[in-house]
Order: C-alpha cells, then sequence, then structure tokens
C-alpha cells in the first residue's frame, strides 16, 4: 500500500512539477483603511510569482510582493487560485497575507484576509490582473475601539517565463 501512495505521489508532483512557471509582477496598489471608504491611499507592488498548472482546470499562482502605500510598506503574499472558465480570461480567489515592515504601537504587524480577481493571458507571456483582497483581522488599533481593517487593491502587469 506503502508504494501505491508514494507511486501515485511522485507520478503527481512530476506532472505538476513539468507545468511550473516563474514570472515577474507590478503595478498600482490602492488601499483603504476601514469600511467607509473614505481613507483612500496609493502607491505601488512589485514582486515575484509562480504559476502551477493543475491539468484539466485551474492553476495555483503564489506570490511574493513587495508594497508600498505612502509612508506604510509590507510584504503581500497572495496564494491564488485561477480558473480557467474562458480561454485565456481567468476569475481569482485564495488567501492573501500580509506582513507589515513598519514597527507601529497602533497597527497588527500580520495581517490575513482574502482575494478576489479577474485575468488576462494577453500574449507571449503577459499577462494583466486585477484583484481586490479585504481583511478579515484588525490591521490597527483605533482609540475608540472601532476595527479598522486595511483593504487593498492591486492592478498590474506581469510576465511568465
Amino acid at each position: 500500500m506503502k508504494r501505491i501512495v508514494l507511486a501515485l505521489a511522485i507520478s503527481f508532483f512530476g506532472t505538476v512539477n513539468a507545468q511550473i512557471k516563474f514570472g515577474i509582477n507590478g503595478g498600482f496598489s490602492s488601499a483603504v483603511v476601514s469600511s467607509k471608504f473614505d481613507n483612500l491611499t496609493q502607491g505601488y507592488y512589485a514582486g515575484v510569482f509562480s504559476e502551477i498548472g493543475i491539468p484539466g482546470f485551474a492553476t495555483l499562482q503564489p506570490a511574493l510582493n513587495y508594497v508600498k502605500i505612502d509612508k506604510d510598506s509590507y510584504f503581500q503574499v497572495p496564494v491564488m487560485m485561477k480558473f480557467y472558465f474562458v480561454p485565456k480570461v481567468n476569475v481569482q480567489v485564495g488567501p492573501q497575507f500580509a506582513f507589515r515592515m513598519n514597527d507601529s504601537a497602533s497597527s497588527n504587524k500580520t495581517n490575513f484576509g482574502a482575494a478576489f480577481g479577474l485575468g488576462a493571458d494577453l500574449f507571449s507571456g503577459l499577462l494583466i490582473e486585477a484583484r481586490y483582497a479585504f481583511q478579515l483581522n484588525e490591521a490597527f488599533k483605533s482609540p475608540a475601539g472601532e476595527k479598522l481593517p486595511f483593504n487593498i487593491f492591486n492592478v498590474g502587469l506581469g510576465i511568465r517565463f
């Protein structure tokens, strides 16, 4: 039984390994603190990603992005599943982690959220995507006890090698 499980695991990872691609991405970031959309800030992001093809229906795309918005900077780690319902157009959904690089007594250093978005494979490895992530834990500690999430919208280009 152990040999069968090992053989299946090796064949699965061999198939997945043959379909791994890497790339770089970057673009515009916009963040809002609170759910009222009254404190909108703008910045940029740049990073690297990999795509792991899952035969038949989807692609897993983990990424590591550096995000700079105003005086705040952090590393963003989205782990998106990309579903292709139309050729070259995908719907994305998955968790997103953010690790704040600035130390502050009023902010949470590690954040967790859920993201969704749309993307398109243009030509020669060029891709475009737009993603919105809403935070599930508190980003900031409000003196009034109000929950202040840090939601972010990314729009960018990438190139897959």
